[in-house]
């Protein structure tokens, strides 16, 4: 009999790929369970040094997998949080240009899409954006590029999530609930951390 890990290491290539066929199976909302994603404190939209990360109304039909989607929403809900805290003061822009190797992760960016309800958008090799950037930067400095609005033409859309709107409403409903969880435990995080 073959093991587990050997299945699916040869079944995915990746932990992203296998990631996203896990969190695929389950529903947006991951059939009500919620995560925080304040390991270490927070400092936006709110600082709180003693903020920590939570899993919020498990039950007994609760599985890894809904605890997994539920950590990807929680991440993608702070940053609906901190989008609409910076929208408060300077307009951001309707398209979220995602990057880093959470947008190596379709099921990932669509959940941001869904959750924010904006447009997202990856580019090639977004682990590899900050490298690029460097990499412009030198460039322009060395006039083998004019300017650094000119790396556009260099980085281009590779692929484009619209948000789902049948998920956004589910997201919609649980986000109230997700910033209440803060403010609902502010005064036990500083009893417990402070």
């Amino acid at each position: 009999k073959t093991d587990v890990a050997e299945d699916i290491e040869s079944e995915y290539t990746n932990l992203y790929q296998y990631l996203s066929s896990v969190i695929e199976k389950v529903p947006a909302g991951s059939n009500g369970v919620m995560f925080t994603p304040w390991l270490h404190g927070n400092r936006c939209p709110f600082e709180d040094p003693n903020a920590r990360g939570m899993f919020y109304n498990l039950s007994i039909e609760s599985g890894k997998s809904e605890m997994i989607r539920a950590v990807v929403e929680g991440v993608c809900m702070h940053m609906r949080w901190m989008l609409e805290t910076q929208d408060k003061k300077t307009k951001t822009s309707d398209t979220i240009r995602f990057v880093g190797g959470g947008a190596l992760n379709a099921s990932t960016c669509q959940i941001l899409a869904d959750c924010t309800g904006r447009v997202v958008e990856t580019v090639a090799s977004p682990q590899n954006v900050g490298a690029v950037g460097a990499a412009v930067l030198i460039a322009v400095n060395a006039g083998i590029i004019s300017s650094v609005q000119d790396a556009k033409k260099l980085i281009p859309v590779s692929k484009t999530f619209t948000p789902d709107m049948e998920a956004k409403k589910v997201y919609d409903k649980y986000y109230e609930v997700y910033k209440n969880l803060y403010a609902s435990n502010k005064k036990n995080f500083e009893n417990l951390n402070s």
